[in-house]
């Protein structure tokens, strides 16, 4: 490993990890491999990607189970043994720590939640050196409430997002005013259900999802702001978490269709797109938590 940067470390690792997530794989057959100490690998990959290593592992052999507890009627037994668990209980304990449900629950459920897949190095010209992780996500139908106009994408020849998704946000929070009283998510909503190859027919959402608890207050609050209400149906998203200004979500959506999709077994479906900019009280151009929901189905 002598003369390699971190970075060129880390996909050698990720590498390897990825061709081998099927065997048993812990800390110090890593180390073994690569000819460096726990605390460097470790150090490194949580450095390069923001994960620790075992975590990542044990999350990616769960995603790929989950993905067999769906996809077959193996015994979880089975299951368990394939990915490296002694027992059906280590793997049932593990399991619905990680997503919320034993892994009969989870069948018995049918959808697909919270998988993580395999984390992709940015290219060079990305935001920064660190990794990005997608996650696929079932989402049930929800509502949210706000104001909306036609865009251009960012792929397009001519995008007008860095002007008309801002002043979009300017007018709603100066529709909202000075309140506080209702607890809600900022959500910006990318609309492509009219999208065609000739005309992209897109609108953009600057809106908010309400808190269940606020609903007392949610109509005079959605009327005194003049804000119009979106039904967002059920879809599977391929969702992708962000730290940054709002301003860097061009390069992140870039990253997401040109350099993930096309080897992810995915395929992107005309719905709404989803950015998460976290709660009403944030401020979408100071740096915060943020994630893009990207709209999916399986490719046949």
């Amino acid at each position: 490993m002598r003369g390699q940067s971190p970075y060129s470390r880390v996909e050698r690792i990720l590498e390897y990890i990825h061709r081998h997530i099927d065997q048993t794989l812990g800390l110090d057959d890593l180390v073994e491999v690569f000819g460096i100490s726990r605390w460097q690998l470790q150090r490194i990959f949580q450095q390069q990607t923001g994960l620790n290593v075992a975590q990542y592992v044990r999350e990616l052999k769960l995603s790929l189970a989950a993905e067999k507890v769906l996809t077959t009627h193996d015994r979880m037994l089975d299951i368990a043994y394939q990915f490296g668990f002694t027992s059906e209980v280590s793997f049932s304990r593990s399991f619905k720590q990680l997503f919320g449900l034993s892994p009969s629950q989870y069948r018995r459920r049918g959808t697909k939640a919270g998988l993580r897949n395999p984390i992709t190095q940015r290219a060079e010209h990305f935001i920064d050196s660190t990794s990005l992780q997608t996650r696929i996500e079932h989402r049930p139908e929800f509502t949210v409430y706000g104001i909306s106009s036609p865009l251009n994408g960012l792929l397009e020849a001519s995008p007008n997002v860095a002007t008309i998704v801002p002043n979009l946000w300017e007018a709603l929070f100066s529709q909202l005013g000075e309140s506080t009283e209702c607890k809600a998510q900022l959500v910006g909503v990318v609309d492509t259900q009219q999208q065609t190859p000739e005309h992209a027919n897109l609108h953009y959402w600057a809106a908010l999802q309400i808190d269940a608890t606020s609903a007392e207050t949610l109509q005079s609050y959605v009327t005194q702001a003049k804000l119009s209400s979106l039904v967002i149906p059920t879809q599977d998203y391929a969702v992708v978490s962000y730290h940054g200004l709002a301003s860097g979500f061009s390069q992140l959506v870039e990253w997401l269709i040109c350099d993930w999709l096309p080897q992810s077994g995915f395929d992107s479906v005309n719905g709404f797109e989803l950015e998460h900019y976290g709660p009403l009280t944030s401020h979408i151009d100071t740096p915060t938590d943020m994630e893009y929901w990207l709209p999916i189905r399986t490719l046949p």
